[in-house]
């Protein structure tokens, strides 16, 4: 169990080093901005929009993976619970 912890780490070392250091708009975004041209109002309301859908999308995987994640470690720990009190009935004298 102590490997899977190192790889873990090292493998969480990786990805942060790898990880790109700025990120650029994408053409269509870049596109909208200079579309926009002098109403400042919806250059500063779509910059916000875009980073707020951003946010959105990011997390939405995430979240799914939280809820699987504590679904798995829940049915372990019934799964356990369970085998537990077959052991105890199973060693028990009827």
């Amino acid at each position: 169990m102590k490997w899977l912890r190192i790889i873990a780490g090292l493998l969480l070392i990786a990805v942060t080093l790898v990880a790109p250091r700025t990120v650029q708009a994408c053409p269509a975004c870049t596109e909208m901005v200079i579309a926009a041209g002098d109403d400042a109002d919806d250059t500063d309301n779509f910059a916000e929009a875009v980073n707020q859908s951003i946010y959105v999308m990011v997390s939405v995987p995430y979240a799914a993976l939280v809820i699987v994640g504590f679904m798995v470690y829940r049915g372990v720990k019934k799964n356990a619970a369970y085998l537990k009190a077959v052991q105890e009935t199973a060693g028990a004298p009827a």
